[in-house]
C-alpha cells in the first residue's frame, strides 16, 4: 500500500502488477513487463517508487505517479523473492532463491554489496529505521542480522 493509503499494489502469477484505488475498490491500472510471476513488491516511503521482483530473476523500478518503468536490475542468478527499501528511499535490498542478498543504491541503480551467508532462498528482508541493521530470513531456517555500511 502507498504511504497515503490510497493505492494498493498487488503482484500476480500472470506477471502483472495491479494498482487498486482503495477509496473505490476499483482497478486503476495494470503494469506489465516482467516475464515471470511477481514474487515481491516494495514501495518507497515517499510513495513515488515501486520496486518489483520476479521469477524472471529481475528487479524492476517503477515511477508510481506516472506508472512508468524506470529501470531493470539484473544481478540475481535466480528468482527475486524479497525486497525492502530504506526509510530514506536511498537503499534497496533484494533477496533471491540463489541465496544472495544484494544492496543497491536506488538513485544510481548501482549494486553496493552482495551478502552470501544464507544456504537456500532468502524469503524476508527488513531494514532498521536508522539504516544500520538489515535482518534476513530464509529457507535455511536462519534469521540473520547484518550491520550495513
Amino acid at each position: 500500500m502507498t504511504p497515503d493509503g490510497q493505492t494498493l499494489v498487488s503482484g500476480s502469477e500472470d506477471s502483472t502488477i495491479k494498482l487498486w484505488d482503495l477509496t473505490t475498490g476499483q482497478l486503476k491500472n495494470t503494469l506489465t513487463g516482467h516475464q515471470g510471476a511477481i514474487r515481491a513488491l516494495a514501495i518507497a516511503p515517499d510513495g513515488e517508487t515501486l520496486v518489483s521482483g520476479s521469477s524472471d530473476n529481475t528487479i524492476r523500478i517503477w515511477h508510481l505517479p506516472t506508472e512508468q518503468l524506470q529501470d531493470i536490475l539484473t544481478a540475481h542468478a535466480n528468482y527475486v523473492l524479497a525486497l525492502a527499501i530504506s526509510t530514506d528511499g536511498q537503499t534497496l535490498v533484494s533477496g533471491s532463491s540463489d541465496g544472495t542478498i544484494k544492496l543497491w543504491n536506488i538513485p544510481t541503480r548501482q549494486m553496493r554489496d552482495t551478502l552470501t551467508e544464507h544456504r537456500g532462498s532468502v524469503w524476508a528482508l527488513a531494514i532498521s529505521d536508522d539504516r544500520k541493521t538489515l535482518v534476513s530470513g530464509g529457507e535455511d531456517r536462519a534469521i540473520r542480522i547484518w550491520r550495513t555500511r
